[in-house]
């Protein structure tokens, strides 16, 4: 979508929604009201020009280093029942909140990736779930397909279909009339007999309680955190702006690296 890496956010516009528990005088002739009139009626319509590119297009610019208002917040600490790769000793940890089905968590995607090779013996990666259900219709299916692979095959089964879920999201993601259980069968049932899961297993676990539940704790945490956009990404457990380059990125972890060895 964007040439380099020049990244954009998925902001959550109904947070509400979100958090459902998975959750003048114009030539001299018009009067003060008629200009007031005219005003607010420019306003609104601008507005509303405004959030529906938002909407139509599903990302908005990223402009941290412009966010004077950044407020680093800070999730819960890794879990053994967490889905991690790089190092589980490692000092430093990169913590991402994600949404399959969101288009700058795509763009992001082969970046973590890079990130994941680059530092595997010295950063713990970890992908934790933020489905945006009032706008992505798919997302939390995305979640359950993850996280269902991951209860048939552990980590390797799990990491599998979350690579696949991103690289075919244009695929997969894009037709909204179908329903999430036509996504499912077309499409995730597919991915999941590819990676070599039993495909009746992995029906089953789709509504598993324990995925569910999975993807619920995901889902409070960031809310805890006042996660408005995906990707939102944590080193440390603590958020920082979401870098623009794979330079960018890799100079936070460089710092956070330095910063644990004392150096």
């Amino acid at each position: 979508m964007h040439s380099g890496f020049f990244f954009s956010f998925e902001i959550v516009y109904d947070r509400e929604i979100m958090q459902n528990n998975i959750n003048g005088n114009n030539a001299g002739q018009a009067n003060k009201a008629t200009v007031w009139f005219i005003v607010g009626f420019i306003v609104i319509v601008t507005a509303g020009v405004i959030i529906a590119g938002a909407y139509s297009s599903g990302t908005a610019s990223s402009s941290n280093s412009a966010n004077s208002t950044f407020v680093a917040t800070t999730v819960p600490a890794i879990t053994s029942a967490e889905w991690t790769e790089g190092n589980p000793k490692a000092k430093v940890s990169l913590i991402e909140y994600g949404d399959f089905e969101c288009p700058a968590c795509g763009e992001y995607y082969p970046l973590v990736k890079q990130l994941v090779q680059n530092y595997s013996s010295t950063v713990q990666f970890v992908f934790r779930n933020f489905p945006l259900y009032s706008i992505h219709p798919f997302a939390g299916i995305g979640a359950q397909a993850a996280e269902a692979a991951g209860l048939e095959g552990g980590a390797t089964k799990y990491w599998a279909m979350n690579n696949l879920l991103y690289t075919k999201q244009s695929e997969w993601s894009l037709n909204s009339a179908l329903t999430p259980a036509q996504v499912l069968s077309q499409y995730f049932d597919g991915y999941a007999q590819s990676i070599g899961l039993n495909v009746n297993t992995f029906n089953k676990d789709i509504n598993a309680t324990s995925v569910i539940q999975k993807i619920q704790t995901d889902v409070n945490s960031g809310n805890a955190a006042q996660i408005d956009h995906t990707p939102t990404f944590f080193v440390n457990l603590k958020q920082i702006p979401n870098p623009t380059s794979l330079a960018n990125f890799q100079a936070v972890l460089n710092a956070a690296i330095a910063s644990s060895t004392g150096k």
